[in-house]
């Protein structure tokens, strides 16, 4: 087909403009799709890294929250958004490993139309119980839950690392728990305390105040060693109960068709947001470790190896009755 010349003319105009443009990523501001309501501790994190990205990048990072579905829903948002890297992704190990588990027709493979920019944390959670609940030591729940098989309840967003921890706290301590389906996390720490639900693994950063209020009972950490932010809580290994530890580690998270330069500016900025003294202190009192040498290459051999993994620790538990 032939060009009159006048189209010509346009073309050659537009070309500079249009390549300008990309070099001068990003030109509009980014939005950030968070898999969790407002207020939860990735609304949190994510703002405050946004901050000091926005500082770097010179383009305000915007924090919107998609919660549902256990994270598929923010995932869709971000696929169907324009692959130029205005649009990211907070992924983390749940949405991408475990989800599929539990809902096996997800309308995306996480690693052929995701691209990852940069590692976030990993974290670890603590193990609570309403504080006028019959046990007051983890070897007391277990004994509790043994003797009253289905009957002890746990509260968990379907999907959520705190999912995939109490069904591996259940397997490794031979008793039989049941899943309570949360979308509202501060709801379910209320009802925890108040004896509604029984157990949740949590935040520490979450759940923390209540355990100072006397309102929860700290009874263990799924971490290899105990958390600096509550160093009087043992591990569950310390406890007997070894084979459930579990961190969850989150990243950043484009569409596979964005550019290479942008991914790059994308990481610098968060590699700059994770040094800062705020974004290291919150992360400390959260019982997360910060991932700033998880670089994309790094992120993609994780998730590699994390999505087997869950299957093989997670797919008949989960596929059980």
């Amino acid at each position: 087909m032939r060009l009159s010349r006048r189209r010509l003319v346009a073309f050659a105009l537009a070309t500079p403009a249009i390549a300008g443009a990309e070099a001068a990523f990003p030109w509009r501001p980014i939005s950030w799709l968070i898999p969790s309501p407002p207020g939860g501790v990735l609304d949190i994190g994510a703002r405050l890294l946004s901050q000091k990205m926005s500082e770097v990048l010179g383009q305000p990072v915007v924090v919107e929250t998609r919660p549902g579905a256990g994270g598929v829903i923010a995932a869709e948002a971000c696929l169907r958004a324009p692959a130029d890297g205005h649009t990211m992704f907070f992924g983390n190990f749940a949405t991408f490993a475990i989800v599929p588990l539990l809902l096996p027709r997800i309308p995306y493979d996480a690693e052929r139309d995701f691209r990852p920019v940069q590692g976030i944390g990993a974290s670890f959670n603590v193990l609570v119980c309403g504080a006028g609940q019959p046990y007051g030591t983890l070897p007391e729940l277990i004994a509790h839950a043994r003797a009253n098989p289905e009957k002890v309840t746990f509260a968990a967003g379907t999907g959520s690392g705190q999912h995939a921890a109490a069904l591996l706290f259940a397997q490794a301590s031979g008793t039989r728990l049941t899943h309570v389906p949360y979308a509202n996390f501060s709801q379910m720490l209320n009802d925890v305390a108040t004896g509604r639900v029984d157990l949740v693994f949590e935040y520490p950063l979450s759940a923390l105040p209540q355990v100072r209020d006397g309102k929860l009972r700290a009874l263990a950490v799924n971490s290899p060693a105990r958390l600096t932010v509550v160093p009087d809580v043992p591990t569950l290994g310390e406890l007997g109960v070894t084979g459930a530890e579990l961190y969850g580690w989150s990243g950043i998270y484009v569409p596979a068709a964005v550019p290479d330069g942008a991914v790059a500016q994308l990481a610098a900025a968060a590699v700059a947001a994770l040094g800062i003294p705020e974004v290291r202190r919150l992360f400390d009192a959260s019982g997360t470790v910060p991932w700033a040498e998880m670089d994309a290459v790094r992120m993609r051999t994780q998730l590699a190896a994390e999505i087997p993994r869950m299957r093989r620790l997670l797919g008949g538990i989960v596929a059980a009755p």
